[in-house]
């Protein structure tokens, strides 16, 4: 049957190029839409398209505007898990369905379908997903199931748009009234018609009239006019690619990571996740500040100026900065003085990071959906070109002030300064607000060019906000005032209190005196607070004793990351047993509420998260015994645990999990921070093993990333931790099976390490760190994994691998040639081996042939490994970036046969690879670039050579770890200088890049022997020459 379907795509395909030529109407735009298992119909129709090359073909894809594949399964998983809910797809309209089961055959078809899909496709794609269950019976019984969500409707695509539909999967084509789909069609259609236009040989007066045409077309029946909103780079047309070299290969220029600053932004963009507190009472003056630093003039935000304006609101936790901060930006949005506001978390550097990065991706610089949005670098590059440079639209002149958009940006909780590292300043016409206890961020020396010490409320302010809050004009407040010192917060919780429990200022007063633990804020005038003082002060005035239903909740949360805590994650399932957390939907809910309606957490207005304030998370850990705040904080590990996405030890590189652990990451660096202190003790020693577990993989995340020098401490905490409770056990009272277990958990975890900072060297170049750590790693799965072991357990294979990779950084290529072979060996003798999976080793030995100068036998072993590659996956892959490594190597081996028209092939197919998996800003990217540049010098096209050089040049920027890889780009540049006939920029350069060179090998400089390039080459690890 799923053949016979797939089948049905050459039909289609045909039919479309027949009816194209027989009614001449290669000037129209087509949209093909396809509903449920018609997708593979169109899939398998565009799959084939791509694979002609006759002109009727070519017109057809010319034609082709997009496609909407609506609740079409697509994975090149084979053992997806929902690909069983394909079979029900058939039948859903009918009464019943067969209990049948997906066949083997029928899933390697559905699969193959969507890997050839995902290889040939290069158009928009719209994806539409059902977010409510679809009834389905079986005889005289029914249940309602997801058949197609999100993740299993997902192409891939880098120009996919991804949009779920409330509705079950039979009524998800009615979607006639969703302006979203109507306005991805308008954009599309627009899109082709302009395409057609630029390559079509038609008359001035019938283009100006199809462009009238163009002009006027709208799908709203109300008259509502779309913009166009482009989402994500501009994307190649068929004139980038159209010219072809005599050589045989087509060259196509690769376009820069930088910011484009024709991009169409979505304005106006508002990203306030703190809901608008409808109590909020005074601090008009600081308001009143806060706009007379930014609008001096009284102007309004559309001032034409480069400067960017900012302003700090400092003072201690509670006092209501963040809550000034939220209220300002909501008056702002509702008088449109900005026509962009964004709100960043900025306590950590990843945060700012993260969030300058949801900038590009709110403004539609950059397509959410896309790789480019994984990708920190390029998105803060969109992000800042857009600050400095904000154009509305594609059609304005710059140097019109109303062309440029005003901005703020309001950085809330900046505590540590040296956050901003790296992103500070920011230019262009725009304002930026931070909040932050340290006073030295209003200092213009440091931070901020302006700002204020924000003190508690006087008595008169702090009473008219109690009487407010609590909507009680005729009693006497000044008891409650005194008592609470003036603190914002402390008024705001004490007044939730004074209405949940039905008291009257005077009854609060007495129940506040009953209790001597109170009399500590009796410290706290109106005028001064101690900041000691003040923290332990509200960890009284929020009363976290009293609650009924939430307590064990915010003690779990104490622990978790303050701003985005992930709903997912506190309803996790899990083995925890702390007393009284919600473990059901409604016990969760009532907590929940608890928590909001007592103002202990809020909600971010944006999804499914909570937000708790850190000195809530203060007072609540303060209050805990010893035995409970174990108990706590392993409940919130367990939590962490079951929703982090774990990836087995293996060969690990895919991508699939990183948009989850970016999401959790930071709960890991918290649960770090408070498991630095974690004792070994018979109970604490599952949280322990859990916690380096955590860490040991979540570094892991960070390192594939590319954060490998952020990721090293993380997991050598992680090994230190294991070593330590390793330690102790002679110590504890165990059982000897149970001691047994634990040595053996602890051994893989410590094992593991070793590895991963093995890693962490390779691509760092610490040859010499690399090299002790894969040697341990070797030792310890030598002495573990035995001939019985070695059948179905690959971690003696891999530590072959890894310590010849060590080897060859050392420059001991016959040492790492022996291990790969080693590596190989081992690996067939498992009883499922399979060559597709053991990649590594065969690119690597391939590499040993050819820095060993047998470039026969090099060539005959990438081609090998790569052959099965193809077989399992399909052609230049998006599984793993290791397909660009054999593509790259291929390159490099055939430039030292010199077959340097088929290298440049291999180099530029290895580069669209590895934009499709590492990204545009991966230091294995730049490696490629730097070779590809080297390809153009050759053919004298400088402009192309001078483009791929910045863009490795700006890969590698000046972190310490790519100083080689700079040195070697940087001679590059110089030598490209010099063609251009620019002798001093050459010479500049080549002084800078030798300069370089020698500090990096410590060689003295000589006379008359400068360096090469081929010695550049030397200078970085073998995979990246």
């Amino acid at each position: 049957m799923f053949q016979d379907l797939i089948d049905h795509g050459e039909y289609l395909l045909m039919s479309l190029v027949d009816l194209l030529e027989s009614k001449r109407l290669h000037h129209c735009p087509i949209l093909i839409v396809a509903h449920s298992l018609g997708g593979f119909i169109v899939k398998e129709a565009i799959r084939r398209a791509y694979r002609q090359t006759e002109r009727a073909f070519r017109s057809f894809l010319k034609t082709l505007a997009g496609t909407i594949l609506m609740g079409t399964p697509h994975s090149i998983s084979l053992k997806h898990p929902k690909w069983e809910n394909a079979a029900l797809l058939p039948n859903i309209d009918a009464m019943g369905f067969r209990s049948v089961s997906m066949q083997q055959d029928d899933i390697q078809r559905l699969t193959r379908c969507s890997m050839d899909f995902d290889q040939a496709t290069g158009l928009r794609i719209l994806t539409l997903c059902e977010k409510k269950e679809t009834k389905v019976r079986h005889r005289l019984a029914s249940k309602k199931i997801m058949l197609v969500d999100k993740e299993f409707a997902r192409t891939g695509s880098i120009d996919e748009e991804i949009i779920e539909i409330d509705s079950n999967h039979k009524n998800l084509c009615l979607v006639s009234e969703n302006k979203d789909v109507l306005n991805f069609i308008d954009t599309v259609l627009g899109d082709a018609r302009l395409r057609i236009l630029k390559g079509s040989p038609v008359s001035d007066s019938e283009a100006e009239e199809w462009s009238d045409i163009g002009r006027g077309y709208c799908l709203f029946d109300d008259g509502e006019s779309i913009s166009n909103p482009t989402s994500g780079p501009e994307r190649n047309t068929a004139s980038a690619t159209a010219g072809t070299s005599d050589l045989g290969y087509e060259i196509v220029p690769m376009p820069s990571p930088g910011y484009n600053p024709r991009e169409v932004p979505n304005l106006p963009c508002h990203m306030i996740p703190i809901t608008r507190n409808k109590d909020f009472y005074g601090r008009e003056s600081i308001l009143d500040e806060v706009d007379k630093h930014f609008f001096p003039s009284g102007i309004s935000g559309h001032e034409n100026s480069n400067n960017a304006k900012s302003f700090a609101l400092c003072g201690p936790g509670g006092m209501g900065k963040t809550q000034i901060a939220a209220e300002y930006a909501h008056r702002c949005r509702e008088s449109h003085k900005f026509d962009a506001i964004f709100w960043v978390y900025a306590d950590e550097q990843s945060k700012i990071s993260d969030g300058i990065g949801q900038i590009a991706i709110n403004l539609k610089l950059i397509a959410e959906d896309s790789l480019d949005a994984m990708d920190p670098v390029i998105t803060a590059n969109q992000t800042k070109g857009w600050l400095a440079n904000p154009v509305k639209n594609e059609d304005t002149n710059d140097e019109e002030a109303d062309s440029q958009a005003s901005w703020l940006i309001i950085f809330d909780n900046v505590d540590d300064l040296s956050v901003f590292d790296g992103f500070w300043p920011f230019d262009g016409p725009g304002c930026i607000l931070i909040t932050s206890r340290d006073t030295l961020a209003k200092d213009p020396a440091v931070l901020a060019k302006g700002g204020i010490d924000l003190g508690p409320f006087s008595a008169e302010e702090a009473s008219t906000m109690i009487e407010k809050l609590t909507n009680r004009k005729d009693e006497d407040s000044r008891g409650v005032v005194e008592r609470l010192g003036g603190l914002p917060l402390a008024i705001s919780q004490m007044a939730s209190v004074i209405i949940r429990n039905h008291l009257t200022f005077k009854e609060f007063n007495q129940v506040w005196d009953e209790k001597e633990t109170h009399e500590d804020l009796l410290n706290a005038d109106g005028s001064k607070v101690n900041a000691n003082t003040y923290e332990k002060n509200l960890s009284t005035v929020w009363a976290i004793e009293n609650l009924r239903h939430g307590k064990a909740l915010l003690d779990v949360m104490a622990f978790l990351d303050p701003d985005i805590m992930q709903e997912y994650v506190l309803k996790a399932q899990s083995s925890s047993t702390l007393k009284h957390y919600p473990i059901t939907a409604s016990e969760f809910i009532r907590a929940r509420t608890e928590l909001l309606q007592t103002s202990l957490v809020s909600k971010d207005n944006t999804a499914q998260k909570l937000i708790v304030h850190r000195l809530v998370q203060d007072a609540a850990r303060s209050k805990m015994e010893p035995a409970y705040y174990l108990s706590a904080f392993s409940a919130a590990l367990e939590l962490v645990c079951v929703s982090w996405p774990f990836e087995a030890f293996g060969w690990r590189h895919g991508v699939a999990r990183w948009r989850r652990c970016e999401e959790l990451f930071p709960h890991v660096l918290r649960l770090k921070s408070f498991g630095a202190s974690l004792s070994v003790s018979t109970d604490t020693i599952d949280m322990n093993i859990k916690l380096c577990k955590l860490m040991n993989d979540a570094g892991w995340y960070y390192h594939e990333t590319g954060h490998s020098l952020d990721a090293q401490p993380l997991i050598e905490t992680a090994q230190m931790k294991a070593v330590s409770v390793m330690n102790s056990l002679p110590n504890l009272n165990l059982s000897l099976a149970n001691a047994d277990d634990i040595c053996k958990q602890l051994n893989a975890i410590i094992a593991e390490t070793h590895h991963n900072l093995g890693c962490i060297g390779t691509e760092t170049n610490q040859p010499g760190l690399t090299l002790i750590h894969f040697k341990k790693f070797n030792e310890m799965m030598a002495q573990e994994v035995n001939e019985t072991l070695q059948k179905t357990d690959n971690r003696l294979a891999i530590s072959w691998n890894e310590l010849g990779n060590a080897y060859m950084l050392n420059k001991m290529y016959l040492d790492g040639e022996r291990c790969f072979k080693e590596c190989l060996s081992v690996a067939r003798q498992m009883s499922q081996f399979d060559p597709s999976e053991f990649s590594f080793p065969y690119v690597n030995l391939g590499l040993a042939f050819w820095l060993t100068g047998r470039l026969e036998q090099a060539t005959e072993t990438l081609l090998e490994g790569l052959q099965y590659r193809e077989t399992r996956y399909g052609r230049d892959d998006q599984q793993s970036f290791i397909t660009g490594r054999f593509l790259y190597a291929l390159g490099n081996v055939t430039t030292s046969q010199g077959r340097l028209d088929v290298s440049f092939s291999y180099h530029q197919r290895a580069l669209r690879q590895f934009h499709s998996t590492i990204g545009k800003t991966h230091h294995r990217t730049g490696d490629v670039h730097v070779r590809i540049a080297r390809h153009y010098l050759r053919l004298e096209m400088l402009n192309e050579a001078k483009t791929h050089i910045d863009d490795a040049l700006r890969i590698f920027g000046d972190r310490a770890a790519f100083r080689p890889e700079k040195a070697r780009a940087t001679f590059t540049k110089s030598e490209i200088s010099l063609a251009e006939k620019d002798i001093e920029r050459a010479e500049r350069l080549r002084k800078e890049s030798i300069q370089a060179y020698f500090e990096l090998t410590g060689q003295a400089a000589v006379s008359g022997s400068d360096p090469v390039s081929t010695d550049f080459d030397e200078l970085v690890a073998f995979w990246s020459r």
